[in-house]
Parts: C-alpha cells; sequence; structure tokens
C-alpha cells in the first residue's frame, strides 16, 4: 500500500474493522441492554464516534465547504439519481403504512432520517471521495461493499422487523449504496446525496418503526 496517502491507507484499513465492530456491537447492545436502550446507544456510537468522529477527523473540518459545495449547473441525470430513490421508496414503503402512521412515529422518522442521512453521507460517501477523487475503485465500489455490510449488524438485531426481512434491507441498502456513490462521484460532492438519503429515510423510517414498536 505504499502508493497510498496516510489518510488513504487509515481509511482503506479502518472501515473494515469499524465494520466488524458494528456488526458485533448492536446485536450484543441489544441483547445485553435491550431494545430499545441498546440500539440507542449502539447508534449513538455509530453516528457520533463513527460517522461525525472519524469521518470528520479524516475528511477535515476545513473541506466540508468544498464537500458540501451545491453542483453547478444542474444536471438532469444527477437531479434523477437523487429523486428516483426517494420516489421508489415512498411508493415501496411509505403509502402501503400511510394511514396506520402516527404524529411520533412521524417526528421520530423524520429526526432519524436527518441524522442518519447526513451522518452516513459524511462517511461513507464524503470521507471516500474527499480522498479518492480520481479512482472509482475506492470513492464507490469499496465503500459500496462496506457500506452494504454494515446493514448486516442491523440484520442481526434480535426480534427486529424489516419490509422484506433482512435481505431487502441489505440490498436496498446496496442499491441505495451505489445510486449515491456515482452521484457523489460525478459531482464531487455530497450535497445531493445526502438530501436523497434523507429523502429516501423518511420514507423509508415509519414503516421500520412502526413494524418495531
Amino acid at each position: 500500500m505504499s502508493r497510498f496517502s496516510v489518510p488513504q491507507k487509515t481509511l482503506l484499513v479502518a472501515t473494515p474493522l469499524i465494520v466488524l465492530m458494528l456488526i458485533y456491537l448492536f446485536p450484543a447492545l441489544t441483547h445485553s441492554l435491550g431494545n430499545p436502550r441498546g440500539l440507542a446507544i449502539a447508534l449513538a456510537i455509530y453516528w457520533g464516534v463513527v460517522c461525525f468522529g472519524f469521518g470528520l477527523a479524516i475528511i477535515g473540518p476545513r473541506n466540508l465547504k468544498r464537500l458540501y459545495a451545491r453542483p453547478k449547473p444542474a444536471n438532469a441525470l444527477n437531479l434523477a439519481l437523487a429523486i428516483l430513490p426517494v420516489v421508489l421508496v415512498f411508493f415501496a414503503a411509505f403509502l402501503p403504512v400511510a394511514t396506520s402512521l402516527s404524529p411520533r412515529i412521524l417526528l421520530l422518522a423524520t429526526l432519524f432520517a436527518i441524522i442518519n442521512g447526513t451522518a452516513e453521507e459524511l462517511f461513507w460517501r464524503g470521507a471516500f471521495i474527499r480522498h479518492f477523487p480520481q479512482d472509482a475503485r475506492y470513492a464507490i465500489i469499496y465503500p459500496l461493499v462496506l457500506f452494504t455490510a454494515w446493514h448486516i449488524a442491523l440484520a442481526l438485531i434480535k426480534g427486529a422487523q424489516y419490509q422484506g426481512g433482512a435481505l431487502a434491507l441489505i440490498g436496498g441498502a446496496a442499491i441505495m449504496g451505489l445510486l449515491w456513490g456515482v452521484l457523489a462521484w460525478r459531482t464531487k460532492s455530497i450535497y445531493l446525496s445526502t438530501l436523497s438519503h434523507i429523502g429516501v429515510n423518511m420514507m423509508a423510517f415509519p414503516a421500520v418503526l412502526l413494524a418495531n414498536s
């Protein structure tokens, strides 16, 4: 790995270890502390330490302005990559349960969507786009595989229910991760991918909260 810089090596080596830690941590904490307490602690570690903590450290706060730059001019394909996932998840996940949702579930889903979408795009797309701006293998494919794999941690939570089951959860993460990775790569920004990720989460999380309430 001599051809890689220190931040690149750190990102490439640390990320698989982080995924393995998450795959152990989520089921372990929810089993030992129960749900939702164990899940809340696991998510706090994932969002706070991994995505925001490690993500910001490896990106560098001074690079955030460039990373969140709004792509100009507007491009039809980029907009389609951002909007289409939200529309698809609206019909597939949100609409079937819309009449059963309470204001509390909608509020929690919106809050979680904003935190999760922002945190995950910062780390999974932002960090890799920042350090591998010209190499799609490490900017798109490498984080895609690991982003998909980390969702195994959620699938292993005892008693957790997901629309379509664990395979739908992991497969959906792979599809969305690919779309957001391509979008971030094309724009060299996580502005649109973050908005899209938040939108998808807002459409998907109400059903997840409803099924596990």
